[in-house]
């Protein structure tokens, strides 16, 4: 591998950021195994499910209180991290932005090989593809960052929500890319379950085309990822991340505050789903704005409480867990996307046939563990996850450290 600019041997890491990463990627498998109901699973199967009168009112608690929260607070650590290491990178004195579209360029190549070949929800592809729109805001003051990220943040999905409601109501009938994705959920069902990769494949680049980038679905939730990129390019400029001993109060302060505000939209925004409502266009507005006001405050108060639950001793031990996934995780999420495969479809257990909210729960819970405990097993004997130490190595052009080195210990000598 050519050199570049080799790079600082050892990461310069937040606990802190790591178990917020972590606690967002728990939630991301959570709700990516139960929004499979809402893409591949026929609605009489899950009602027909033992389990069924368990799952209704428990999706209604991964609705309040994880649906898009997780995704949302796992978008900003992504903002975040990229304006982190574009900053330390320039600060070092290298060609910070030459290794910035470098290190996008390689997740792009790695988020579509996984979106094709692995799992339909990838979310890769779009943080590398809104990253290179996240250099236009470079130099923007902070004001600028914050109300362009809330602005994008709550009101990008109305993209999406004012072509279906016009759509229709220009036509009388449903929108073709409403259609498009209701005949999708029916084949993606035959195909996930069939056991036939080449079908699923196939079935992956044709999901890809219709019901993704040619139609307006990416470019609304483009612009939703765009909107905390930039949420997490403010914080980062604020610092409080990076010391958040030194502003342990304001967390203490605001985490209550957010959650319970979060909380309350949530709530709310899942009642009004939930009630059967039918609202015109000026209502579906509103509640799209509810819906991602909730999403972004939950997790923002997500972040806050996990900061102050790490100033403590214990809590730091007890969140540690969360800490190394989060330090792995990169290879922790596509290794989730293999419990999909094997697991959840029919190349494996087939357990979607079962896939209700308590499935899904079980599912995570397990996974997860396991990977607290690889996790933990892997970062005593290297510095970085797998495919982290390839991505860094591929981003620099130059093979980074990667084994621990343990020093012997000496016997005592006599006198």
């Amino acid at each position: 591998m050519a050199t570049m600019n080799a790079g600082p041997a050892v990461d310069d890491r937040s606990p802190e950021l790591d178990v917020i990463r972590g606690f967002a990627l728990f939630g991301v498998m959570l709700i990516n195994l139960y929004g499979h109901s809402e893409y591949a699973i026929p609605a009489e199967v899950l009602a027909g499910l033992a389990t069924a009168p368990i799952d209704r009112p428990l999706g209604w608690v991964f609705d309040v209180f994880m649906s898009g929260k997780a995704q949302a607070l796992f978008s900003m650590l992504f903002g975040f991290g990229f304006a982190m290491f574009l900053s330390r990178a320039e600060a070092r004195g290298a060609d910070g932005m030459s290794l910035y579209l470098r290190r996008l360029a390689i997740l792009l190549v790695i988020g579509f090989a996984h979106a094709l070949a692995v799992f339909f929800g990838d979310i890769l592809h779009i943080y590398a593809l809104t990253a290179f729109v996240l250099i236009l805001f470079r130099r923007a003051p902070d004001r600028w960052l914050l109300i362009c990220g809330l602005a994008f943040s709550l009101l990008a999905g109305l993209i999406m929500t004012l072509h279906l409601a016009f759509a229709e109501a220009a036509t009388g009938t449903t929108p073709a890319l409403a259609a498009a994705f209701e005949a999708g959920n029916a084949r993606r069902w035959i195909a996930f379950m069939a056991g036939d990769y080449p079908a699923y494949v196939a079935e992956l680049f044709r999901g890809m085309g219709a019901e993704w980038f040619l139609s307006v679905f990416a470019w609304s939730y483009i612009g939703t990822v765009l909107g905390r990129f930039l949420m997490g390019y403010w914080l980062f400029r604020k610092d409080w991340l990076m010391r958040p001993a030194d502003h342990a109060a304001g967390f203490r302060r605001w985490a209550p505050r957010l959650i319970i505000g979060g909380l309350a939209l949530s709530l709310a925004d899942v009642a009004i789903g939930a009630s059967g409502f039918e609202p015109g266009v000026a209502a579906q507005v509103g509640l799209e704005v509810l819906h991602r006001a909730g999403q972004l405050t939950l997790a923002l108060g997500y972040g806050a409480g996990l900061v102050v639950l790490m100033q403590g001793e214990r809590g730091r031990r007890l969140l540690s867990g969360l800490g190394d996934v989060g330090r792995m995780a990169l290879t922790n999420y596509l290794m989730q996307s293999l419990v999909y495969l094997f697991v959840f479809y029919g190349f494996g257990l087939g357990l979607m046939r079962y896939g209700g909210a308590l499935t899904c729960l079980g599912i995570a819970v397990v996974t997860f563990a396991l990977q607290i405990a690889f996790s933990r097993w892997w970062l005593a004997r290297f510095r970085f996850g797998p495919l982290e130490w390839l991505w860094r190595s591929a981003t620099y052009g130059q093979w980074q450290p990667f084994q621990i080195k343990r020093v012997p210990e000496t016997a005592p000598t006599g006198s």
